[in-house]
């Protein structure tokens, strides 16, 4: 009988471990088919370390490709940093107000994450580009370095890669005037 016991108990031990084994092995499955989980486990950039490509098709108001950034290219500068994407709705809102921030003079590095490129570059046909410089961030890996759940979210960096602010939500001009043009001085 102990015989009996000793067998049961083996088989069991092989197959919790074959079970585990199994699973710990789905994990980069999972991941890879969730995007979200793929940011959080294996994310490529930090607040020191990242670029973002530039949109193809994109044009400044004078015809010029609008370049991405890095790390590296807004190291040492005050820069002001709004991730947006065109399918969300605050985005949309408070994209008018990102309009008159940047005809006034402020200068504003785009992120367009969790977004298709395509979508974007329609989007900002159609409303306009408020952005001296836009890099794509189809994935939301520098998002969740800086800490945002989501977008609209606002960064300033002064100078990077220090981060002198952070703001989630929309903002209406009053926002964007009172609580970024302070951060970047």
């Amino acid at each position: 009988m102990s015989e009996t016991t000793e067998t049961q108990i083996d088989r069991r031990g092989i197959l919790f471990g074959a079970g585990m084994a199994a699973a710990l092995a789905g994990v980069p499955l999972l991941a890879w088919r969730h995007p979200g989980l793929r940011a959080r486990l294996f994310n490529p950039f930090r607040a020191d370390r990242f670029d973002l490509a530039a949109l193809p098709g994109l044009k400044d108001a004078s015809g010029a490709a609008v370049p991405g950034f890095s790390s590296a290219s807004i190291a040492g500068r005050a820069v002001y940093l709004n991730a947006f994407a065109s399918w969300c709705p605050s985005c949309r809102e408070e994209h008018r107000a990102l309009m008159d921030f940047a005809a006034s003079g402020a200068s504003i590095f785009g992120v367009a994450s969790l977004d298709q490129p395509e979508k974007t570059l329609a989007f900002l046909r159609e409303h306009g580009n408020p952005f001296a410089r836009l890099g794509l961030d189809r994935h939301g890996y520098l998002l969740r370095v800086l800490g945002a759940r989501g977008v609209p979210a606002h960064f300033v960096f002064a100078p990077a890669p220090n981060l002198a602010l952070v703001e989630q939500g929309p903002m209406t001009f009053a926002d964007l005037r009172a609580k970024i043009l302070p951060a970047l001085a």
